[in-house]
């Protein structure tokens, strides 16, 4: 439907007999008329052309295909927000003429005419209090516009774009940058389908919102590595590192005695504190020869060091393995006590209830 320009419609003859009646309220009308003409233009050139636009379209069904359909109808603002749009200029416009004229006309009445009484003085101060408050907001909604067409400015023909840059681009900061974009959403600046995805902070112009950015994954706690499995790795890679068929034996034999020990501290890690010194001391020094003794049997110089060296260690290794045993069979210790508690007390109670004495006797 289309707007009704009441104040275009004003006849000259009424604004002279407005000037004479008040000057005032004449120059109000006077202005108001102008702006009124200056919307009336705009929007017949624009109905010009969107219907010259329609007839030079020669695709075909273009002629029949509804203007809300065109492939670029989504960039142009609805009508509700030329609406608005046009509201905030006439707003702008009004808010200005308005207040200079009661500006002027308090001013004129307190200071050069002046007040004849108290009435005429309250009277002329309120015309001058409203009209610079109508100054006010006029500039302020000035400002407005001219933010908005400086963010249309820099969104151009972009799909999307974060606020955080847009606002740092138009130097403004995010509160009354925030308030610019929705008011130049309201008034169609970046189209009909213009608006704030608050996931991400972004204003989109056209097509899907960006997808907000996936959290971080926390990355998997790594699990304990067990000392007892570290051990044996480092018994078989300096077993692997070893050519010596009897060191290899002696070295496997050192594997398999270490296993089982292990074995009995996982299944009970009371036998742990019997542990301390063969982890701390005897399996690391054990290591560190066997290490030494790889790298040593790689040299390809036989001198009398490298070979006393090796013997050495080859002498220590029976140590290692009896040692080895021993610390295996001192688990068993407490083992072995219990036992010989539980057979004891097994040999009193069968003494006392004298069942370990075959009877002969027997009834008749």
């Amino acid at each position: 439907m289309p707007k009704k320009h009441y104040f275009a419609q004003i006849p000259t003859i009424a604004i002279f007999i407005a000037f004479a009646i008040s000057g005032p309220l004449g120059l109000l009308l006077f202005i108001l008329k102008h702006i009124d003409k200056d919307s009336l233009k705009k929007e017949q050139a624009n109905a010009a052309y969107a219907s010259d636009f329609r007839a030079s379209d020669t695709r075909p069904g273009a002629q029949a295909q509804p203007a809300a359909e065109s492939p670029l109808s989504h960039d142009l603002p609805t009508a509700e927000q030329k609406k608005a749009k046009e509201r905030q200029k006439s707003m702008t416009t009004l808010c200005a003429v308005v207040g200079a004229v009661f500006l002027l006309a308090g001013v004129n009445g307190m200071f050069i005419k002046g007040p004849g009484g108290m009435a005429e003085m309250f009277r002329y101060l309120a015309q001058m209090l409203g009209g610079g408050g109508a100054l006010w907001l006029s500039t302020r909604m000035s400002r407005t516009r001219k933010l908005e067409r400086q963010l249309d400015k820099i969104v151009a023909d972009r799909d999307n774009i974060p606020l955080e840059e847009l606002f740092a681009a138009a130097g403004v900061d995010a509160a009354k940058g925030r308030a610019a974009v929705e008011s130049a959403i309201e008034h169609g600046y970046f189209g009909a389908d213009a608006y704030i995805d608050n996931r991400t902070g972004t204003l989109v112009v056209r097509g899907p919102a960006p997808q907000p950015p996936t959290p971080p994954q926390p990355e998997p706690t790594p699990e304990p590595q067990d000392p007892y499995t570290d051990l044996l790795r480092q018994l078989r890679q300096a077993n692997d590192a070893i050519p010596d068929p009897v060191m290899t034996a002696k070295i496997s034999r050192l594997e398999t005695l270490s296993a089982r020990i292990f074995a009995l501290a996982k299944q009970d890690p009371g036998k742990k504190a019997q542990l301390q010194k063969f982890m701390d001391y005897y399996l690391p020094t054990a290591l560190k020869l066997l290490n030494t003794y790889a790298e040593l049997s790689r040299q390809d110089v036989a001198g009398s060091n490298i070979s006393d060296a090796r013997q050495s260690i080859e002498r220590s290794m029976d140590l290692l393995v009896t040692a080895f045993e021993n610390q295996l069979d001192k688990l068993f210790a407490s083992d072995a006590l219990d036992v010989s508690t539980d057979i004891a007390a097994l040999e009193g109670m069968l003494n006392l209830d004298g069942l370990t004495t075959p009877d002969f006797h027997t009834n008749a």
